[in-house]
């Protein structure tokens, strides 16, 4: 075992970049997995056939080869003999980690004699018939290098069952290194948190919590893998798809490749396919995994077994207690329970969906999964459109862009399953269409269970669209009555109301259990803190209200969408609503005509949109005269005008000094790559600054739904632009290539706005009405952009006569 000096490290990346090579083009030539590269590349050991094919393929001498033996040491953790005595770990904290047994490697034996002559008779041995008893001498005689060429031995094995993943609608497996993304965890576990509502959300009442206050509920997270540097036992808490399962065989093939406690020996343990009616005993469904495995067979005795597990030296990885029948999984804990504490001195692993285990594990250190963040998100999906469809290399782009536009989506994707999905979704098609949060129900409902092939539901229990009726009641109920979050009863209190008044019910239902199923089976139910719960994704909460009005009577669901077209939380609901109905052109009608209600009897708001509206026409502008409408109402509202003001003093003083300070430095201000006169650099400046303000500020909120290329542009600016002030050549040619036009035409209509109007003095009252007048036409336009069933005409009908003042246009016939 190989592993290259910071001198070789050099030349490789060197050649690699002079031949234009990536790790997988490399891997490709070479005809070996892309992970081996990965490894020769970070300077980690890799065997001595993968490190001479790299370094010939890229020219580089063998001569400065380095022997494992003869590595500089490193911090690895390893077990002590006091390992049973441990206390028992705290959370973590600033202070030192107090509880990592840590060595140096050099208490590795380095005895390069002894390691060859002990690594030969492993492997002699292998196939005598008492190869396991010669394999537990030489565990007596030396611990570390007997491991280690243990390790060698099942290293095979081990990453055959854990590097691939089988994943829905993908007929091919796919190995887990191509796709894996580090998963973070909570410090805390998010149920057991106290958490008083009205002290986290000031001034903010119940009724109004959504998707972006619930985050706020969460507590810190870690990487996850310092829990197993930290821990010697871990209970690890996910709800379905979060990725417990691939974390844990990530994290095996770590161990077995030295990457993380390089003294200990893995064996990931898939409980469903080891335990049996007739064995209760964790040492023998260990030894059936070591069995496959190949280090042992089935005659042989149990003593290597015994040896490694009372000198500590294993890592157990405990999987799928979910996938076991209810009845039996309480049982299966207490003897794993009963295991750990047999054998004290191993590190464990245990991974369930269900904290209430941790209960009978109470030696062990409970962690729970934490979603996707944006950057996790976003390492996936790269990864995702590279091994899917390297062909196309603007999928991930445009994936990427669908998710910053679209937030209900983004949240979804928060669980690496459901990411999975939508991006193998995204692959065939980029349009989404809406009853995509149907198969995404679905998916946790039904779909997930049966690729385990579990058993169908029994007469007894609830089938699925009963389970999905159920659901859509409490969403609906709880919108009204509670917002987006159950507090103390209230969650028991509507399900409760719910069976009692259900006529699609034909069997009793334990209201208590069916709450379990909805928690733990499907993961749709969560406990944000103790006493608090939601459903997982308050998109599917308003999916599933959508879904219980579109299949309610017509004149029913639309009198009572209507009547909620004012509050901020049912937006969700409306917009979803609209997009599955197939009443969508008379509900998006009656929605215009209740919307220009709001304006219509109030003269001095009249005359205001109609002052926008001659603007509009005024204007020559490749935009259309609604966008403009919506453009100068959404500036109004922000009162800009005077911001823009002065910011534009504030810019041009700043830029005035800085290009004097530079000159008087002899630097060149390159910022437009010229020398340019200070009137010409300042209106640059305005142009760049103003539409930075507007693409860091939610301002253009209307005119961005009317207008895509307007909302993608200034996206794409508050998330791609380059710093200006850390590298001006290459803002300088970015801004030139990419900003300055649209740029321009945005400040050219601000200026022109700023130019023409009035001050209109406008009453807190009216500022009310129009904010409210405002927000509901943004509702409007979401409604006919995602409306998947509204005709061609009515879209344009009603799009042509927005914002516009009554006497300038017909009404609609309704």
């Amino acid at each position: 075992m190989l592993r290259a000096p910071a001198d070789i490290l050099s030349k490789a990346r060197d050649e690699i970049s002079r031949q234009g090579f990536t790790p997988l083009d490399l891997a490709s030539e070479l005809s070996i997995a892309v992970q081996l590269v990965d490894n020769f590349l970070n300077g980690e050991i890799v065997d001595r056939h993968t490190y001479n094919l790299v370094c010939e393929k890229l020219g580089i001498s063998l001569t400065t080869l380095q022997e494992e033996g003869e590595l500089s040491d490193q911090n690895l953790s390893e077990p002590s003999d006091d390992d049973a005595n441990m206390e028992a770990p705290t959370r973590f904290t600033n202070a030192s980690r107090s509880n990592r047994n840590v060595t140096n490697a050099s208490e590795l034996l380095s005895d390069g004699a002894s390691k060859e002559r002990i690594s030969q008779n492993v492997n002699q041995n292998s196939n005598d018939q008492n190869s396991s008893d010669n394999i537990a001498l030489n565990l007596l005689e030396n611990i570390d290098l007997c491991v280690h060429s243990l390790r060698q031995r099942i290293s095979a094995a081990l990453i055959r069952q854990c590097d691939r993943l089988r994943i829905i609608d993908v007929s091919m497996p796919v190995c887990l290194h191509d796709l894996y993304t580090e998963l973070s965890v909570f410090t805390n576990l998010p149920s057991s948190q106290y958490l008083d509502l009205n002290e986290t959300f000031a001034n903010i009442p119940p009724e109004q919590y959504d998707r972006f206050y619930l985050d706020k509920l969460h507590p810190p997270i870690i990487p996850a893998s310092r829990t197993l540097e930290e821990f010697k036992l871990v209970l690890l808490v996910g709800g379905l798809g979060s990725g417990k399962t691939t974390l844990l065989k990530y994290l095996a093939m770590a161990c077995v490749a030295g990457k993380i406690l390089p003294k200990y020996l893995p064996v990931f343990l898939p409980l469903r396919s080891l335990v049996s009616p007739n064995d209760s005993n964790p040492f023998i469904w260990l030894k059936k995994q070591i069995t496959i495995y190949g280090l042992l067979d089935e005659s042989s005795d149990n003593q290597l077994l015994e040896q490694l597990l009372i000198k500590g030296r294993l890592l157990l990885f405990w999987d799928g207690i979910d996938d076991l029948p209810e009845a039996n999984r309480g049982e299966i804990v207490q003897q794993i329970t009963n295991f750990s504490d047999r054998y004290p001195k191993n590190r464990m692993v245990f991974s369930s969906r269900n904290p209430i285990y941790g209960h009978i594990l109470e030696s062990f250190s409970a962690f729970a999964i934490a979603p996707f963040q944006d950057s996790q998100i976003s390492t996936f999906a790269s990864k995702w459109f590279q091994v899917t469809c390297a062909e196309k290399p603007k999928k991930n782009e445009k994936f990427q862009q669908l998710l910053a536009t679209n937030k209900p989506l983004a949240e979804i994707a928060r669980n690496p399953l459901l990411l999975t999905y939508l991006c193998n979704v995204f692959n065939s098609c980029e349009y989404l269409k809406p009853n995509f949060y149907q198969e995404i129900l679905d998916l946790l409902l039904t779909k997930w269970n049966q690729t385990k092939c579990f058993p169908l539901h029994s007469d007894r229990e609830l089938s699925t669209s009963q389970k999905q009726d159920l659901l859509s009641y409490i969403a609906i109920v709880s919108l009204d009555r509670h917002g987006y979050v159950w507090q103390n009863n209230e969650l028991e209190d509507d399900f409760q109301a719910c069976i009692s008044t259900s006529r699609s019910l034909a069997v009793p239902i334990d209201r208590d259990r069916l709450l379990q199923t909805f928690k733990w089976q499907h993961s749709l139910l969560i406990e944000c803190a103790k006493g608090l719960h939601s459903l997982n994704y308050t998109t599917l909460h308003d999916y599933l209200a959508a879904y219980r009005l579109a299949n309610s009577a017509p004149s029913a669901a639309q009198n009572y969408l209507l009547e909620r077209i004012y509050l901020r939380r049912w937006h969700g609901v409306i917009v979803m609503t609209i997009s599955i109905s197939q009443q969508a052109d008379h509900i998006l009608q009656m929605m215009k005509r209740k919307i220009d209600e709001i304006v219509s009897k109030d003269p001095h708001l009249q005359s205001f949109l109609t002052w926008v509206n001659q603007q509009s026409i005024q204007i020559q502008t490749s935009y259309k005269a609604v966008t403009i409408r919506a453009l100068y109402l959404d500036v109004d509202l922000e009162n800009a005008r005077s911001l823009d003001r002065a910011r534009a003093l504030d810019i041009a003083h700043s830029r005035s000094l800085e290009r004097a300070l530079a000159k008087a430095m002899g630097a060149d201000n390159s910022i437009t790559e010229t020398q340019v006169d200070i009137d010409y650099t300042i209106n640059l400046a305005l142009n760049l600054d103003l539409a930075l303000y507007f693409a860091n500020h939610p301002i253009l909120e209307l005119a961005c739904v009317l207008e895509p290329d307007l909302s993608r542009a200034l996206q794409f600016l508050r998330q791609k632009f380059p710093d200006p002030y850390k590298n001006r050549d290459v803002f300088a040619k970015w801004w030139q290539a990419k900003g300055l036009d649209w740029s321009k035409k945005l400040r050219n209509l601000i200026v022109q706005h700023r130019k023409s109007s009035q001050e209109w003095q406008f009453s807190d009252t009216q500022l009310k009405v129009l904010r409210t007048y405002h927000d509901a036409n943004k509702l409007l336009i979401e409604c006919l952009n995602n409306a998947e069933y509204v005709s061609p005409l009515i879209k344009n009908q009603i799009e042509s006569t927005l914002l516009l003042p009554q006497g300038e246009y017909n009404l609609l016939h309704y």
